[in-house]
């Protein structure tokens, strides 16, 4: 579950260290002996050695200067070796750091040392033991809030610095729109350019909250076809099932053949629909697949008796972005009397108890 580090030189922030810019990272242990330590960072989709050295006896020291931290791996192996035998997640600042092995069943090691690396480690801390907590038995639903609580506690209380950068970057999925919004507002002018995707999708999020009008879904769209084309070839705008006398309820439902999470939300979608559907529940189901084939397949297979569209152009589509569905799957319930957006990500038998609650 633990999302925090991310390679992030780019979006490196300047830091008052005085005069000093020098570093050393420090390593010592006999799982080193006869290899080599490497400090990388990543590059598009490699790794780059910026720097590197032999291990003398069970030690390595590598040193340089920076007058910005980075995020790297340090890595020990064997000379010429493909796969690193040994690593750790690194912030590379002007301090002494030095890489402990944890304790634990398999061998693995953390950097110490530098205002960063802690921070790190004491956020990793506290996500450890919220994690030791999950499992059978326990309440897992509140144990993942309180984990991503955490997470945001980590990135507000490191003020935009890079650690709260790289929090952010590969946790923003888990955050309501305007705690993305605020935690931006934090980094430093010369970073945000890196955020500022992430920054309109949030902006767009808070525009299909609950209480908001629905956003019709309609021909056009990002790729070559529309986006809201039928199984047989037909376009069926999301307005024309809204605004069919028949509808009371409509569920937009954004989901894939090939997306495990929403295949495993199927049987209660079916479920619902099925109790619920002559009643005046609809879905809208809008499909990511890549293919009609698969598409297709699963709707035949599943016996998903309700409206779908596609552009069978996986996330290029227009609809994603309108609805800021960055994961799916991810559903909108919009109250056709009123147009408007009343509930969200309905998970497991959310969607029959709310059909329930509202077609009593």
């Amino acid at each position: 579950m633990r999302k925090i580090f991310a390679i992030a030189m780019a979006a490196a922030m300047m830091v008052g260290c005085g005069s000093s810019t020098k570093f050393t990272i420090k390593g010592e242990s006999d799982k080193f002996a006869g290899k080599y330590a490497y400090l990388q960072v990543e590059e598009g989709q490699e790794l780059k050695t910026i720097d590197s050295v032999a291990v003398a006896g069970n030690a390595f020291t590598l040193a340089g200067e920076t007058e910005a931290p980075y995020s790297a791996y340090v890595v020990v192996k064997d000379a010429g070796a493909e796969r690193p035998e040994f690593y750790a997640e690194v912030y590379v600042e002007p301090a002494q750091i030095t890489i402990e092995e944890e304790a634990g069943e398999r061998p693995s090691f953390k950097a110490v040392g530098g205002a960063l690396n802690n921070a790190m480690n004491a956020l990793n801390d506290k996500l450890a033991a919220i994690e030791a907590k999950m499992g059978e038995g326990a309440d897992n639903a509140a144990l993942e809030a309180e984990y991503y609580a955490a997470l945001y506690a980590g990135i507000m209380e490191n003020g935009g610095n890079i650690l709260s950068q790289n929090i952010l970057r590969n946790n923003y999925y888990a955050f309501e729109p305007q705690q993305v919004i605020d935690a931006i507002a934090t980094i430093p002018a010369e970073a945000q350019e890196s955020f500022a995707n992430m920054k309109k999708s949030a902006e767009q999020a808070l525009k299909v909250l609950p209480g908001n009008p629905y956003i019709d879904i309609t021909e056009e769209g990002t790729g070559e076809q529309p986006q809201c084309l039928t199984p047989d070839g037909k376009v069926l705008t999301l307005k024309s099932v809204v605004e069919n006398k028949k509808n009371k309820y409509v569920l937009i439902d954004f989901w894939a053949s090939w997306c495990g999470p929403c295949m495993r939300e199927v049987p209660y979608l079916v479920d619902a629909y099925k109790q619920y559907h002559s009643k005046g529940f609809e879905i809208y189901g809008v499909s990511f697949d890549r293919a009609r084939e698969p598409w297709l397949k699963a709707i035949e297979e599943k016996e998903l008796d309700w409206v779908h569209v596609s552009a069978v152009n996986y996330w290029d589509n227009k609809a994603r972005h309108d609805y800021a569905v960055n994961s799916i799957p991810a559903n909108f319930l919009v109250d056709c009397s009123t147009g408007k957006i009343i509930a969200t990500q309905l998970r497991g038998e959310e969607v029959e108890k709310k059909m329930e609650e509202l077609l009593k």
